[in-house]
């Protein structure tokens, strides 16, 4: 069933996604975009009406210029040439990587620049969401930093407030450290607990420095947390910093892989969490900033669950009904987990806040 009042979609998708190859042993296996395709297929998101297949282009040179030093990306192009050696020991070269690279973070600014000319509404790519690369280096899957090059974009086209809402469960280290100092784009980041999970950063103090201290929040989570904590922190930390900041444009990491299906994480979400969140920031979006809203899937490496994560929000954003497998967690959330939890809510809003004047 389909909402007469729904939104206009894109869907970012071209084969050259899939030009990909980190070997047969890593998470990231050749099909995953195709299966993302396949999936919304089957399940008639790309018949609806108000759903378009948009076709991402390469990342400019003047972006890749911003995003990353020259003595890097000379470094991507040579591995690309050779397709040996290694961007970071968990992310290996292959033949093309800096062409793959290039078009796979690409869709991200392609999907930007669709929602900001007014062409679409929304939209959703398969990848993008490559947050761990910084100004010189990569690595954690990522190659080339696609989040930054949107925000850089959106900064080209005049956008003043940008909004990147990062739920992975690994911390977005890397799109942490371009905009640092930068009241302009508020980052919202929550993740699994850095003691433990890679990339090991992204802990509650580091709120930002200089006249952007106050807009890098980072929330993290103990080892099974469930829906009911990650809710309460949800609706005691976002909605405040969201009302506050008045974002012209949300980039969103749904945290596919925070479900507790995932195999490289310990978090226990289930997919009703993804669409409370997702259809708060659709509505916010909607609300404050002429819906101006887009999703980059970022991890998520069980297949059941990445595909079922994927569908809750292309249902959100399109208005078409998706209903995933019922789920169940292995575990519920323990008083213990409640107690730190709410410790650490209550420790980002004392340091974030007053700083906001919230």
């Amino acid at each position: 069933m389909r909402n007469t009042d729904a939104c206009r979609v894109g869907f970012l998708w071209n084969p050259s996604l899939e030009t990909f190859d980190f070997g047969t042993k890593h998470p990231i296996k050749v099909g995953r975009f195709q299966m993302v395709r396949d999936f919304l297929a089957a399940n008639d998101f790309l018949s609806q009406p108000n759903v378009e297949i948009l076709t991402p282009k390469p990342l400019s040179d003047d972006l890749l210029k911003t995003i990353h030093a020259q003595k890097y990306l000379d470094a991507v192009q040579r591995m690309s040439e050779t397709g040996e050696g290694e961007i970071a020991i968990d992310t290996p070269a292959f033949p093309g990587i800096y062409e793959n690279a290039s078009i796979t973070s690409g869709a991200t600014v392609t999907g930007v620049n669709a929602v900001a000319s007014g062409k679409v509404d929304h939209f959703l790519s398969p990848t993008g969401g490559f947050h761990h690369a910084k100004f010189e280096w990569g690595g954690g899957f990522c190659i080339f930093n696609d989040v930054a090059a949107a925000v850089y974009e959106l900064k080209n086209l005049g956008f003043q407030r940008i909004l990147v809402a990062d739920f992975d469960v690994h911390h977005g280290n890397g799109t942490q450290t371009y905009f640092y100092e930068d009241p302009h784009v508020m980052q919202i980041s929550f993740h699994e607990d850095p003691e433990w999970m890679y990339p090991h950063d992204g802990f509650i103090e580091d709120i930002g420095e200089g006249s952007g201290r106050g807009y890098n929040i980072n929330m993290h989570f103990p080892m099974d947390s469930c829906d009911g904590v990650y809710k309460h922190a949800f609706d005691e930390i976002v909605p405040p910093l969201v009302e506050f900041f008045q974002p012209e444009f949300t980039i969103f990491l749904p945290g596919f892989d925070a479900h507790y299906r995932d195999r490289l994480a310990h978090l226990n979400l289930t997919t009703d969490l993804i669409r409370y969140t997702t259809t708060y920031f659709h509505n916010a979006a909607h609300r404050i900033s002429e819906g101006r809203f887009g999703v980059v899937a970022g991890g998520g490496y069980t297949n059941e669950s990445f595909k079922w994560g994927i569908g809750v929000v292309m249902s959100v954003l399109s208005g078409f009904s998706y209903e995933p497998p019922k789920q169940e967690p292995p575990y519920e959330d323990d008083d213990e987990t409640w107690d730190r939890v709410r410790g650490n809510v209550e420790k980002v809003k004392s340091l974030v806040f007053p700083e906001l004047g919230i």
